[in-house]
């Protein structure tokens, strides 16, 4: 044990601070001053950031017109706030009736947002511009396309719904009304749930009554809502 104490104490006389300062001191200042200087410039990073991000979103929050979404879209190129800005310039360009402007804004957030949420609605978005102008081929290929991306894209429904307003168009109201009766059967927690029964009442009025059987057959039973059943559809003469 006082061997051990001894030769601490060797090795400690022999280390001589100034002579490693002298040696080392230079590279560990450096070393130091780049560290600091890292750390600062992310930090400086992270707060120009936030602060960025704020300014975009007051931006966005004041942009009530095409020109205005238009700048915030050059003023914050690649940002999820331009993504926003986009999709509320397409429903704009939509709402006025401006179909081209808004099929060319809603491709746009396809192509340079494709794994932003967004993404989905605005497919959904070009194939309702589709379907305006009258282009129901095109619509449902479009509609059809969402269908297929997967049952859990959260745009589905309301792609099924327009994908049934096209088969309406086509004569395929049989094909339509069995995608209405797809999103009642989500139940009335469905946001879609209104819409599809309000378009499944209408459509299953203008059907005409299916040829009777030589066994008796029951009368379809409608949907239910609340765990009640909806009262039946009367024929109108």
């Amino acid at each position: 044990m006082a061997q051990d104490v001894h030769n601490d104490l060797r090795i400690t006389d022999q280390f001589d601070l100034e002579v490693f300062w002298a040696d080392h001191g230079k590279q560990i200042t450096i070393a130091a001053v780049v560290v600091i200087a890292i750390v600062g410039f992310l930090l400086y990073r992270q707060y120009q950031s936030s602060t960025q991000a704020e300014q975009a979103a007051s931006m966005l929050a004041n942009a009530t017109d095409a020109p205005s979404l238009e700048q915030v879209i050059r003023d914050y190129p690649k940002s999820s706030t331009a993504a926003e800005a986009m999709s509320r310039l397409a429903d704009l360009y939509y709402r006025a009736g401006k179909y081209p402007e808004a099929a060319s804004t809603y491709e746009r957030i396809t192509r340079e947002f494709p794994t932003h949420l967004l993404a989905e609605s605005a497919k959904l978005g070009l194939a309702t511009v589709l379907e305006s102008q009258g282009n129901t081929d095109g619509a449902k290929a479009q509609y059809l396309q969402i269908i297929n991306s997967g049952p859990n894209n959260y745009v589905v429904n309301a792609a099924k719904i327009g994908l049934a307003r096209c088969l309406e168009v086509g004569g395929q109201k049989k094909e339509a009304r069995q995608l209405y009766e797809e999103v009642l059967a989500l139940g009335q927690n469905s946001p879609w749930f209104t819409q599809a029964y309000l378009q499944w009442v209408v459509l299953s009025r203008d059907m005409p009554p299916e040829k009777p059987s030589e066994s008796p057959v029951q009368p379809a039973t409608p949907p239910t809502k609340n765990g009640l059943q909806l009262p039946s559809l009367t024929t109108v003469p």
